[in-house]
């Protein structure tokens, strides 16, 4: 597996599928699609390689964040860590977990307006009024989420000490002439740019029989991104420039897996959007959904065989509670593909966790 900390020189625009009209603002979505970094990825071996097999990429994981002075890698923060409602200053953060009826007095799951096929509902029972917030939780937190301890403030950075936002004005203009084309031509457009000491990270494995005989090796896939002159790459809907380092490192081993409770139980984190080819409740291959928490909804687009597909998705950090029905492989959801979406590359990317 290759590791890629990817360094922007400027700032980046990555869209969704919403319509960009002229005379409008149009707002970078933040994090990235998964896709949009395997097409920056593979452009250089499709250029530079000539691979007629298109399908070279075996998997992805990613994008992530990556702190270069800390020497951290951070993730999407799951959905279920809250912090006080109306506090702009994030002081204290708090764990929702999984209760039955017996823990509650005066509210009963049955009388809620839940989800059809929904169990039970995450909840925190304590005194201060909660509410959901954007993140990333460093590896350590990450940890501890998956062997189901609490997590610390420590763990978490906010999405405002990771970027910031950047307006820059346009006007539309005839090509060949540089004329304005005609009236309310103007538009704004919000770039993000991360700010000192953040890289994008992004892992990649290959289907390595389909490239030339001399790269029939990972390290030599390696060797070839490596000396490649100009150690660059196209990213985001502009295509600005980004630098690139390569390792070999396996994201799997960064964590250890937990030990499950006997009952069958646990959740299931999406470190990437997910998309489903039958509906936002899936179930089957011995899986129950009990519950979940949904971090909001994205709309994903992709280029596939000519064809361009389009999807309503849920967000990277959405948090699924899971019970075993049946014999399943559990390293499925170690950093596997959560019931994927044929047309959305390195989509449903999750990461299981024992309950709390």
């Amino acid at each position: 597996m290759l590791k890629f900390v990817i360094k922007p020189f400027d700032v980046l625009f990555f869209r969704d599928t919403r319509p960009f009209n002229i005379g409008g603002v149009v707002s970078s979505i933040f994090p990235p699609f998964p896709h949009t970094f395997a097409g920056a990825i593979s452009a250089i071996i499709l250029q530079d390689l000539k691979v007629s097999n298109r399908k070279f990429l075996k998997k992805i994981y990613g994008p992530f964040l990556y702190n270069e002075k800390q020497n951290k890698t951070y993730f999407p923060k799951p959905a279920d860590i809250y912090k006080e409602k109306k506090k702009k200053q994030v002081e204290k953060i708090f764990s929702l977990e999984l209760y039955d009826d017996s823990n509650l007095a005066l509210f009963k799951f049955e009388n809620s307006n839940k989800p059809k096929g929904i169990e039970r509902l995450p909840i925190y029972l304590g005194s201060e009024e909660v509410e959901g917030f954007n993140g990333f939780i460093s590896e350590e937190g990450l940890q501890k989420w998956i062997n189901g301890q609490e997590v610390a403030l420590q763990d978490i950075v906010m999405f405002e000490d990771i970027f910031e936002y950047e307006s820059r004005v346009g006007i539309k203009q005839d090509i060949t002439t540089h004329t304005v084309v005609e009236e309310d031509g103007l538009y704004r457009i919000k770039f993000l740019r991360l700010k000192q000491d953040w890289s994008f990270v992004f892992y990649a494995e290959f289907n390595t029989e389909l490239f030339p005989k001399e790269y029939q090796d990972e390290n030599k896939i390696k060797e070839f991104y490596e000396s490649r002159k100009l150690k660059v790459l196209k990213l985001g809907g502009e295509m600005k420039t980004a630098f690139y380092r390569v390792e070999i490192e396996d994201i799997r081993e960064r964590f250890k897996k937990p030990v499950l409770s006997e009952d069958g139980h646990f959740k299931v984190l999406f470190l990437t959007p997910a998309a489903f080819n039958s509906g936002l409740f899936p179930e089957g291959n011995g899986i129950k959904i009990i519950s979940a928490l949904i971090n909001g909804f994205v709309n994903i687009s992709i280029y596939f065989d000519g064809k361009k597909f389009a999807k309503r998705g849920i967000k990277a950090g959405s948090v699924f509670y899971l019970k075993r029905t049946g014999n399943i492989n559990m390293d499925d959801y170690w950093f596997g593909e959560f019931l994927g979406n044929n047309y959305f590359f390195g989509s449903n990317l999750v990461v299981y966790g024992k309950l709390s």
